[in-house]
């Protein structure tokens, strides 16, 4: 995947979007200004994090930074919970936008849950297979960078499609 493929993924969501937000039919769940303000609260925790631990770590400090990973995961799958009660719209709506989305090979599609959700659900994963590494053998400089770069994708599809909906 390129490092464009992400952004443009965002600006294809955002332009669909907004197209179909001029319709009488509600189509993405309602600006939730709390959970927004949730992500960007973990958004800036995660990055703390990852500045704390930028360098690489070792086993034997792995329990001065366990009760972070476990705040953290926390703090994500609540947010992805909350995501989630959020209505959506119903099979055939969601059949007829991927549909639509398929004929313009943008690459996205809208499951039954919002698309914040899907992208919560892989940083708590990232963040839980860091978080046994760690634990396990300490990790390099070289990891600690993988793993952020692959939660900073994940991070900002859900406050891109969060703040899209603040409309």
């Amino acid at each position: 995947m390129s490092a464009n493929q992400p952004m443009k993924r965002a600006s294809t969501l955002c332009l669909f979007l907004a197209i179909l937000v001029s319709s009488c039919t509600q189509l993405a769940p309602r600006y939730d200004a709390e959970l927004y303000s949730g992500l960007t609260e973990v958004n800036a925790e995660l990055m703390q994090f990852f500045s704390s631990v930028s360098h690489g770590t070792n086993k034997g400090s792995y329990s001065e930074r366990s009760q972070n990973y476990h705040s953290l995961i926390g703090k994500i799958d609540a947010l992805a919970m909350q995501s989630n009660t959020r209505p959506v719209p119903g099979k055939v709506t969601l059949r007829k936008i991927n549909n639509y989305l398929d004929s313009t090979d943008s690459n996205i599609s809208f499951e039954s849950a919002p698309p914040s959700v899907a992208s919560l659900e892989k940083i708590s994963s990232s963040l839980n297979r860091m978080r046994k590494e760690d634990e396990d053998k300490g990790l390099r400089a070289t990891a600690v960078a993988l793993f952020k770069n692959e939660i900073v994708i994940s991070m900002d599809q859900a406050l891109t499609y969060e703040s899209f909906l603040n409309r």
